[in-house]
């Protein structure tokens, strides 16, 4: 027992029958190893350590390496995970913090969609038609969001809420009859400001409903009441009536404008057409688009063009165009009864003898609730209108202020516009055109304005000196058009001038001749009477 107890951590392995040299490692009490070759076994056992190690380095790295290349999966896993449960705020939030943006946008519609889906069953109609609004084309939020918004427009009409309401109609441009009770609201809410005198105001509002039941007479009896005010406006003198000299005035110069030759000449960004009096065009600058491919085009009335294509309208009402047709600006061979054409940048538009809009390209103008249209012009990005009675139209709000009343005609570019008063004097959203008069035509760009006067010379300003093209001696011009790049002007015997940039060959106008004037009748000789 004693012997057993002086040596308990004592183990020895018998050696098998073909017994190696090198002993199995065998710990003493003292931890000294024994064997004949004790180092030999140390080393098998580092090497095995080693090996393991490397394995798990590897096989972490490989972990690392999978969870970094599916980390964005499963970040967009648990965001759907957050919409589907209804934590919407906290989705919005992680979903903004996604680095794939094609994920974070189609997420983010989602979840959109999603909160308004809630909002609207819970009634919260207003906040689930702005949502709707931001899901963008996410499966039918633009289905959704006409019918909710249609139930707004129809909630605030039914309380009396009648500005809110027509706002909330004249959004859904075509949808059911949201035109029609748009302007009943508008007319209601004009009604209201009159009643409660705000006649400034009322006269507005009911100027820009133009024929609709009774706004010509409430507009005129709104600018009655502020004819004695000091500063009336033009407005007010304009619906109160003009005197025997200023009616005197406006027709003569109406009567300049009317026999100035229309459809006749039309620049786009660098590229110019004109129509000849045979009934056949002429082109030059960059044909890069095929915007220049015009040559057998025949019976032509007039042209216009965009800033890469061209269309002309023909004597049988049709219309052609060619050039660039990214946006569908040259889908013109459908339309038929056209009576006017146009072209914006990336727009066509034409009107039908009826009066219909037709508009294909880019911009999906709203003009569902114009009427009385009596002059149509495209900018870059906006279509801008004048109505019968001189009251302004666009498409885009910020190109119009409250200036813009008597008017005969409107140009416009990207962020600017001229609008041409029946007095000949012009009015602009940010350009500078005091002591501009007797004005016959005007043409907007992103730089300035060109204005064709009635002696026949031109006049032009700029916002920036750099980008001035000077005109100054043009003489006897009865047309203009113009780009951000190049002007050019018709004058009365038929000949083309051009100025500005050439780069690209678009001011090679030199001999064209349009048309050839009639020879002005002599005078018949005097006969002496007969005795």
């Amino acid at each position: 027992m004693s012997e057993q107890k002086q040596q308990p951590h004592q183990v020895i392995h018998p050696p098998e029958e073909n017994e190696r040299k090198n002993a199995t490692l065998i710990w003493r009490k003292h931890s000294a190893p024994v064997g004949g070759t004790a180092h030999a076994g140390d080393r098998a056992f580092i090497r095995r350590a080693l090996i393991g190690s490397l394995i798990a380095v590897l096989v972490f790295a490989l972990l690392g390496y999978f969870a970094y290349r599916n980390s964005s999966a499963l970040k967009q896993a648990y965001a759907e995970v957050l919409i589907a449960r209804g934590d919407f705020v906290k989705a919005g939030k992680f979903i903004d913090n996604l680095n794939d943006e094609a994920a974070k946008a189609q997420l983010m519609k989602k979840n959109f969609y999603a909160y308004a889906k809630k909002l609207d069953a819970e009634n919260k109609l207003a906040e689930a038609s702005a949502l709707y609004l931001s899901a963008g084309d996410y499966e039918d939020s633009f289905q959704c969001w006409q019918d909710v918004t249609y139930r707004l427009a129809a909630l605030y009409e039914a309380d009396g809420d009648f500005q809110e309401a027509g706002e909330a109609f004249d959004s859904l441009q075509d949808y059911l009859d949201a035109p029609e009770r748009g302007n009943a609201c508008d007319y209601a809410f004009a009604l209201e400001r009159l009643e409660y005198g705000y006649y400034d105001e009322a006269m507005r509002l009911f100027y820009a409903l133009g024929d609709y039941e009774q706004a010509e007479e409430y507009a005129k009896q709104s600018a009655a009441e502020l004819s004695e005010s000091e500063g009336a406006g033009d407005l007010v003198s304009l619906l109160v009536g003009l005197t025997d000299e200023q009616l005197a005035a406006r027709a003569e110069l109406k009567s300049e404008r009317d026999v100035l030759p229309k459809g006749i000449i039309a620049t786009g960004y660098l590229h110019t057409v004109a129509r000849t009096e045979q009934g056949t065009v002429l082109a030059t600058g960059s044909n890069l688009s095929g915007q220049c491919n015009v040559s057998d085009w025949t019976n032509v009335v007039s042209v216009a063009a965009g800033a890469y294509h061209t269309a002309a309208l023909l004597g049988d009402g049709t219309v052609v165009a060619c050039g660039s047709n990214k946006y569908g600006q040259c889908n013109v061979t459908k339309w038929k009864n056209v009576v006017n054409l146009y072209a914006g940048a990336y727009n066509t538009v034409g009107v039908t003898a009826d009066g219909t809009i037709l508009n294909t390209g880019f911009e999906a103008y709203s003009t569902v609730k114009w009427h009385s249209v009596a002059a149509l012009s495209i900018g870059d990005f906006a279509l801008c209108g004048v109505m019968e009675n001189g009251g302004a139209l666009s498409t885009v709000d910020s190109l119009i202020t409250d200036e813009y009343v008597d008017l005969v005609s409107i140009d416009a570019a990207s962020a600017n516009s001229v609008g041409l008063k029946a007095d000949g004097t012009p009015v602009s959203n940010g350009l500078d055109v005091a002591g501009l008069s007797g004005i016959l035509a005007i043409d907007c760009t992103e730089n300035g304005l060109f204005a064709l006067k009635r002696d026949g010379t031109v006049e032009a300003r700029f916002y920036n000196d750099s980008d001035a093209i000077d005109v100054s001696g043009w003489r006897n011009i009865v047309a203009i058009s113009a780009s951000a790049t190049h002007v050019v002007g018709v004058t009365a015997d038929g000949h083309v001038l051009a100025a500005g940039w050439n780069a690209k060959g678009q001011s090679e106008v030199d001999g064209w001749v349009l048309f050839t004037p009639e020879p002005t009748p002599s005078p018949m000789p005097e006969q002496t009477p007969k005795p």
